[in-house]
């Protein structure tokens, strides 16, 4: 080394003379590689492999005189060793390897789907002149040869990567005890305080002493006592790396961390023994270290840095000021914060290197507890219980691979386009400035942000590339990431929330993961705030035809008549409105809005003084009179959808009128003592108006888009809109769930038998429990009303169509936000492309070619631990306006994120395509794989849909009827046993193909009942054609007769299934019954055409056939087997029948239906008056397989086509990810040890047609 030259790198000896023999003692046989690699253009020198061969591990050693992670000097190659190998990772199948300069060894993952550095490293110098036996130790074990994967194909089956699984899993289950403690942490701090004998005045705060009305409500405790949580949670990460001494001084150092510091008090705590002594230092003690940071800087001569910010603001714990708590509880509390229980072992909670997201996902669970004051015993009681603020909302926990996923697809092609656009403009000069400027200038936007997980994700995958383009490192250092993604959450991250809980969680992740230390916290009340996105206003100058009529229909609690009357006065003055738009009156002299909140977005935020400063401006921005008048105009339009109809509220009513007169009146200020003031209208009939809607939009938290956020929503509309909205909001349908809302506030109402029973309970609750009574009221009020304005306000033309589920509407809305070039990237049910409620927003979709893609997941593997594991979701990715996405790639129902991003499992569909397939709605179907896309395709291509709406083709004279009765509304009409005049009531479940006769409620067991299955009657009784299977309920004859009435004349019905998943053993279950009473999950299909009801045979075995199943798999997405599925699946006409066909069909359908005497009815109408045929399962699987065979020629397949539908891995083997009747081939081989049917179906092929 010493003989070198000092600019040689010395890459030939580090690696001859050391590194290639390491290597070799730890099992490798490295083999070098002369050429590079070339992959999507790009070249990659990697200088190793393992051993010989393109697809074993990649190794990469450079000179030990060279920075691991730094570009050589030279400026070649384009990447330091660590970028070169990451980005090679990231880009090919190849999942870990190594890079080593000697001396530091990196051993990397593919972080393709990750946001931050991903790497575990080791100083050998260090290790070896130090001698670290232990960490060598660890060094040998996890770099040897057969850690790693051999190759490419068994990549994820390494040791390495059950190792990277494990952890991750271990982190869940970490999660899961932290949970636990951070709620035992909060009821204890909260009856610490409540309970303390020296805090009198916070019970008296709270009301919970006679005589004494609330000042702080249980929920502002509550969210104070979070806040509390946040402080200390916050501190403890900082402290653990090292963020907040600033200073060099060793013995300022030593006095923060002896007699200031959280570590001091959590080693207190975790301490074995302690008592109660009635002492209260330690917590004066706390709120001297929270004194340290607050907007005075006290801690400035400790050498710490400036917080400041709203969470350690003066005001932020106001209702705990002046309080005691007992050193014993806030010890104890935490303890709950600092350790958890492992197997059995108490472990502390290592907070350097916990995720923010972690955290995050740990404190999101405590927004699903109501907080309660109770007195129990004489004691009061701090007590949280569990409620439905996240649950019934539908938010859940989003993994990171899942937000990883959707920043790969939604945000990085934004972040590229960004780059490569001034990139064009710039031409061949650098100019990293500009490239800065731009990164700055993205807007993103989650509008339901929780905790904050995709903006946190969000802000390191841009702050990645701002350090890039600074630093000029393809894997910028800590300081220069942590610095960037700083500036990124101030200039480029939005977030809007419901809950205010969830709001200040958001903020506390954003603080931590953007606090390099030296600095202040940054302000985020203009980025991050509270409301709720679907309520307000987005585009103010929806205000220009003034507030809608239908804004005054009548919902629950509402005086109808009165309701009418406003609704006729309000359309009076919309008619008579001036021509000059509200809009442009309020604007006539208007200041930029726009401006002013960039104006605030520029304001450094390096010193407290700064953020303060940054604050104030804030503040005044609100209190300008023209902007106030603007927000209040929106909170007028939006109040009218929610304020109660009655005439105790009248006064207070707007109507367009009131929109009107805002711009003929004057707004003042009216100054309080402490110079502050208030903004008011000067017509004192029309301010209370205004002061009304304004209370009601804080109550309900309007959002009004345009007025929070101008900068993203100019006036103009020069830029409009984000660049890009990601999210995963929340899936919950519009309504009241009266189980839930009554499980904590009445047990009777919500265990009552059915429906019928609890709204017989609830119409009593007026006169046993009236405040329960006013109380439900008012919330099916706001609930309604939200479903008035969600229909009404015109927001949601595409979305507000049935039963709305918020999704949908989300979806919607998000679509609105993004700028022409943007995107949108959502996680929401897979129902966006399947349902029929939202068909419209789909079917836009695609004709405006601004669908990207649909990656499709079935929860199977619980990538969601909080829904069940037959729920199906999906990532979709939008573009903007501009967006002319020709064709549209999808992949569905995938297990696993490998399994998502499976080429065989993709597929694409154009315009023409969704019009084929779907004609009617242009959903989506749900193909497993691109073969299964192009089989069906075929099938399209030959037999048309059961119904086209648009072409008004419907050759078999179909309609449909919902199940004769509703199990739960007509619950009230069911007799428990048989009697004269009643009939039986059928229940889907009861019911199978050609098999009327297929399960019985006699002798089932409440294990079974338990879990919706009945026991099957044995083969040999239902020889007996005189045997019936019993139902659980009865009906009136009468009653049947009426819901029929001049519907149907048959004396018998043809029913299906309506719900059904794609991988039951069979889908489509049609079946013919006799006529009897039947359950609203079991459709009837009417035959409007006399003529050909004697072809009945041939739909029913069309509608059974294996073909016909396999195509309806292909459309169910949910486990709703709707109308609008079946009219648009391939159905033979009945003109495509021969006589032979219909003689051949016919008879093998009569056999397998007429089982039992209840079925005469029907084989008369098939021409037979012969007596039942014998019930014979050998007999009736050859009949089936040959309708099976025969159907599959008159769709025109072929025999290896036909081959495929009934195994897809008998043709492209067992790793094929498509599956078409797995269960039905498990069953099979279970009970016959083989798959019969399809051996009997090609045997059937063969005889008939492979001549």
């Amino acid at each position: 080394m010493a003989r070198l030259d000092e600019n040689n790198s010395a890459t030939t000896i580090t690696r001859e003379l050391w590194t290639v023999p390491l290597l070799q003692s730890l099992g490798y046989e490295p083999v070098y590689t002369a050429t590079a690699e070339v992959v999507e253009e790009k070249t990659y020198a990697i200088s190793h492999r393992a051993e010989a061969g393109e697809n074993k591990p990649p190794i990469h050693i450079i000179g030990c005189r060279l920075e691991i992670d730094k570009r050589p000097p030279s400026g070649t190659p384009r990447l330091s060793a660590h970028a070169l190998v990451q980005e090679y990772l990231n880009k090919t199948e190849h999942l870990w390897a190594i890079a080593t300069n000697g001396f530091r060894w990196r051993l990397l993952r593919d972080s393709s789907l990750m946001t931050r550095l991903t790497y575990i490293e080791f100083d050998l110098e260090q290790i070896l002149c130090g001698e670290n036996f232990a960490e060598f130790g660890l060094f040998y074990r996890l770099f040897h040869r057969s850690r790693l994967p051999e190759g490419m194909d068994d990549a994820d089956k390494c040791l390495l990567e059950y190792y990277h699984q494990e952890a991750l899993q271990q982190g869940g289950r970490v999660r899961e005890k932290l949970r636990d403690g951070v709620e035992k942490a909060l009821i204890q701090l909260g009856n610490g305080f409540i309970q303390h004998p020296q805090n009198e005045r916070l019970r008296q705060k709270l009301g919970i002493i006679p005589n004494y009305e609330a000042e702080v409500t249980n929920y502002e405790f509550y969210r104070q006592l979070l806040r509390l949580i946040y402080r200390l949670l916050f501190l403890m990460v900082a402290e653990s790396r090292n963020l907040l001494l600033i200073g060099e001084d060793l013995e300022k150092t030593r006095i923060y961390r002896e007699y200031y510091s959280i570590e001091r008090l959590r080693e207190l705590a975790e301490r074995p023994h302690w008592r109660r002594e009635g002492f209260q230092d330690l917590w004066q003690g706390l709120w001297v270290t929270f004194l340290l940071f607050d907007e005075n800087w006290r801690g400035e001569v400790l050498g710490l840095s400036p917080l400041n910010g709203d969470l350690f603001g003066s005001g932020t714990l106001s209702a705990l000021d002046n309080c005691a708590i007992d050193n014993y509880d806030l010890l104890i509390a935490l303890r709950q914060l600092s350790l958890y229980q492992d197997k059995g072992q108490l472990r502390r909670v290592n907070y350097e290197y916990l995720d923010v997201e972690e955290l995050g996902s740990v404190y999101e669970s405590l927004l699903d507890f109501h907080p309660q004051v109770i007195l129990h015993q004489g004691i009061y009681e701090f007590a949280l219980v569990f409620g439905s603020d996240r649950k019934t909302t539908g938010s859940y926990y989003t993994p990171p691979q899942l937000v990883q996923q959707l920043i790969k697809t939604a945000l990085v092609p934004v972040i590229e386009e960004k780059l490569r656009s001034i990139k064009q403009q710039l031409g061949n000069s650098e100019n990293n400035q500009e490239l800065e400027k731009a990164l700055l200038s993205l807007k993103v936007c989650d509008p339901a942000c929780g905790s904050g997980h995709f903006l946190l994700a969000a802000a390191r995958r841009i702050g990645k590339e701002l350090a890039k383009v600074r630093t000029g490192e393809g894997e910028p250092g800590i300081e220069p990431l942590k610095l960037a993604i700083r500036d990124v959450i101030q200039n480029c991250i939005y977030g809007v929330d419901l809950n205010p809980l969830a709001v200040d969680l958001c903020k506390v992740a954003l603080w931590i993961e953007g606090f390099p230390g030296k600095l202040p916290l940054s302000f985020l009340d203009h980025r991050i705030k509270c409301g709720n996105s679907l309520v307000g206003v987005l585009d103010i100058s929806c205000l220009d035809e003034g507030i809608p009529d239908e804004a005054f229909k009548a919902v629950t609690g509402d005086d109808k008549p009165l309701a009418t009357q406003l609704k006729k006065r309000n359309k009076k003055e919309r008619e008579n409105k001036d021509q000059l738009s509200i809009y442009e009156k309020l604007a006539t002299d208007n200041i930029d809005y726009a401006e002013m909140w960039r104006e605030l977005g520029v304001i450094p935020e390096t010193t407290p003084q700064e953020v303060r400063s940054k604050q104030k401006k804030y503040k005044e921005n609100l209190q300008e009179p023209n902007w106030w008048l603007k927000f209040s105009a929106c909170n007028l339009w939006t109040a009218a959808f929610f304020m109660p109809l009655t005439e105790h509220d009248l006064q207070l009513l707007p109507t367009t009128e009131a929109l009107n007169r805002l711009e003929r009146e004057k707004v003042e200020k009216i100054y309080k003592s402490d110079n502050s003031y208030k903004l008011r209208i000067t017509n004192y009939e029309l301010n209370n108006i205004v002061n009304a809607a304004n209370k009601l939009a804080e109550e309900k938290h309007f959002f009004h888009w345009c007025i929070e956020f101008p900068d993203i929503f100019p006036e103009n509309k020069g830029k409009w809109g984000f660049d890009c909205v990601l999210g995963n909001p929340p899936w919950e349908l519009l309504q009241i769930a009266e189980k839930e809302f009554f499980a904590s506030r009445s047990a009777e109402i919500a265990n009552a038998i059915n429906k019928a029973a609890r709204e017989k309970l609830i119409k009593e609750l007026p006169k046993g429990n009236p405040e329960l009574a006013q109380a439900f009221e008012e919330i099916k009020h706001d609930a309604d009303a939200q479903n008035k304005f969600i229909r009404e306000s015109g927001r949601f033309s595409l979305t507000a169509v049935g039963k709305i589920n918020t999704y949908a509407v989300f979806a919607e809305t998000t679509r609105k936000l993004i700028s022409p070039d943007g995107r949108v990237g959502v996680i929401v049910p897979t129902g966006i492309a399947t349902d029929a409620t939202t068909s419209g927003f789909f079917r836009n979709l695609v004709e405006s070619s601004t669908l990207k893609s649909i990656t499709g997941f079935k929860n199977e593997r619980f990538i969601f631990t909080g829904i069940e594991h037959v729920v199906t979701f999906c990532i979709v990715i939008l573009g903007g306006s501009k967006a002319n996405f020709n064709e549209m790639n999808f992949s569905w129902l995938a297990y696993t994120f490998s399994e998502a991003n499976d080429p065989k499992r993709q597929f694409n569909l154009d315009n023409y395509e969704f019009s084929l397939l779907n004609p009617n709605t242009f959903t989506c179907p749900v193909f497993r794989t691109g073969t299964d896309a192009e089989l069906t395709k075929k099938i399209y291509q030959r037999v048309p849909v059961l119904e086209n709406e648009k072409s008004g083709s419907n050759p078999w004279g179909i309609s449909f009827m919902q199940g004769l009765f509703n199990m739960s509304t007509d619950s009230y009409l069911f007799k428990n046993q048989a009697g004269n005049g009643l009939v039986p009531l059928y229940e889907a479940k009861m019911f199978h193909q050609f098999d009327h006769r297929y399960s019985t409620y006699e002798d089932a067991t409440q294990a079974q009942l338990n879990v919706g299955i009945l026991p099957k009657p044995l083969e040999e009784v239902k020889q007996n054609p005189h045997f019936a299977v019993q139902p659980r309920y009865w009906v009136s004859r009468v009653d049947l007769k009426n819901r029929l009435a001049e519907k149907w004349n048959k004396d018998w019905l043809l029913g299906f299934r309506s719900i059904c998943r794609s991988t039951d053993e069979r889908t489509a279950i049609f079946s013919v019954l006799p006529k009897i009473a039947i359950g609203h999950k079991a459709p009837l299909v009417l035959i409007n055409n006399k003529k050909i009801i004697s072809l009945i045979g041939c739909l029913l075995a069309n509608l059974n056939s294996l073909v016909f199943d396999f195509v309806t798999r292909q459309k169910m997405g949910g486990t709703d087997f709707s109308y609008f599925i079946l009219k648009q699946l391939p159905v033979l006409p009945p003109e495509l029948y021969t006589a032979e066909d219909i003689k051949f069909i016919s008879d093998r359908v009569l056999e397998l239906v007429y089982t039992a005497w209840d079925m005469q009815p029907f084989a008369n109408d098939m021409g037979y008056d012969g007596k039942p045929f014998i019930w014979n399962p050998n007999r009736r699987a050859l009949l089936r397989a040959e309708l099976d065979a025969y159907y599959a020629k008159l769709y025109g397949l072929t025999r290896d086509e036909l081959r495929y539908i009934v195994d897809p891995t008998d043709v492209y083997g067992a790793d094929f990810p498509s599956e078409t009747f797995r269960v039905l081939k498990n069953n099979e081989m279970k009970q016959f040890g083989e798959y019969r049917t399809q051996r009997l179906v090609l045997e059937a092929w063969d005889r008939m047609f492979d001549t």
